[in-house]
């Protein structure tokens, strides 16, 4: 697309914020992104953003659509708005424009450039498992990123690693897959490069993510690694562990940025508050059992507890048993879903297995 010459000034139509091109800060597959200078009423510059312009609609109201719904979302670049630039003469097209925050140090890529300098274990973790936090919200609500790369991770304020560039997210209903059809072949597995997998999941999320990981470990913001030199990295069994799951064959790997965020933090068992008894506690059960289900409400009662069809804020444990076949790929049940979001929002839920729930009950 044609670039947009330094200097160009032009206003939002939404906002009526006037904001100076002031230089090219890179290119893609859908359009160029610019820095930009938000000028005041004199003209004077009070602010500086990013301005990423598409002439591409269906990536605009993508990255818009998840630049308003993690707005709130502290590891996510913050888009402050978005609107179409209609052109003034004809045969023009017209330029969708997106403003996001400007990170102060660039991509991860440009940082590590500069820099050349491996992050510490206990550095590298950290931010991981802010990414993934974020990235399990997403999987969590049956969505996927499709696109974390060294350019679409960016390095801001305090060096906090956020991420950007939703321009091929996309949401997933349940029983449906999305297509391995747009992504960066040098930041993905063999088979996915290759055409051999046709669909992208939550795992294939989870590959970049452990990806990125050994880049920040290596510092080194050019080159994937196999799974046979994770060995090399210089950091502790354990994490050299998670890294080789991530990264490994797709049946071997995390399913999605939930599991591989509980390897990271070391919650590997039940969530939630200690729960001694069921006594006075309603319960939730979610996916098939080892027990018939009727079998499973008639032990809770038995013990003192009552049972609910759906997760709410009145519930106190939610059982967990094997995976729904409704919700294959990576994506959790919608009763799952709901119980960490009320966790988030500070609701005290225990989430069980179902070998946990049997032993609560001496059984």
């Amino acid at each position: 697309m044609q670039k947009i010459p330094f200097g160009t000034k032009f206003d939002s139509p939404g906002t009526g914020h006037t904001y100076q091109v002031a230089g090219l800060l890179g290119e893609g597959g859908f359009g160029c992104a610019y820095k930009v200078q938000q000028l005041d009423a004199k003209k004077q510059p009070i602010d500086e953003f990013c301005l990423k312009v598409t002439h591409d609609p269906e990536s605009w109201h993508r990255e818009a659509y998840f630049g308003e719904l993690l707005k709130k979302c502290r590891r996510a670049i913050r888009m402050h708005e978005s609107f179409p630039l209609f052109p003034r003469k004809k045969g023009q097209d017209v330029s969708y424009c997106l403003i996001f925050e400007l990170a102060q140090y660039g991509t991860i890529l440009d940082y590590l450039g500069w820099t050349g300098r491996p992050w510490s274990p206990k550095r590298a973790k950290e931010e991981i498992v802010a990414l993934l936090t974020l990235l399990d919200q997403l999987h969590g609500s049956g969505a996927l990123h499709r696109d974390i790369t060294p350019l679409n991770v960016f390095v801001c304020h305090n060096r906090r690693l956020k991420l950007g560039d939703f321009g091929i997210a996309r949401h997933v209903l349940e029983g449906d897959q999305a297509t391995a059809s747009v992504f960066n072949p040098w930041f993905v597995s063999a088979k996915m490069a290759n055409g051999a997998q046709r669909y992208w999941l939550a795992s294939d999320d989870v590959f970049q993510m452990g990806q990125l990981l050994a880049m920040l470990l290596r510092g080194d913001p050019h080159n994937v690694i196999e799974e046979e030199h994770v060995e090399q990295l210089d950091c502790d069994l354990e994490l050299k562990g998670i890294i080789a799951k991530a990264i490994g064959p797709r049946k071997s790997r995390y399913e999605n940025a939930s599991d591989m965020l509980r390897a990271l933090t070391g919650d590997h068992g039940s969530s939630g508050p200690r729960i001694e008894s069921l006594a006075g506690k309603t319960v939730v059960f979610t996916g098939p059992l080892g027990l018939r289900r009727f079998d499973a409400e008639v032990l809770v009662r038995q013990a003192g507890g009552s049972v609910a069809e759906d997760v709410s804020t009145r519930t106190h444990v939610l059982v967990q048993g094997g995976r729904s076949p409704n919700y294959g790929h990576g994506h959790k049940g919608e009763k799952l879903c709901k119980a960490e979001k009320l966790i988030r929002e500070g609701h005290l839920i225990a989430i069980l297995n179902e070998t946990e729930f049997l032993k609560l009950l001496d059984l």
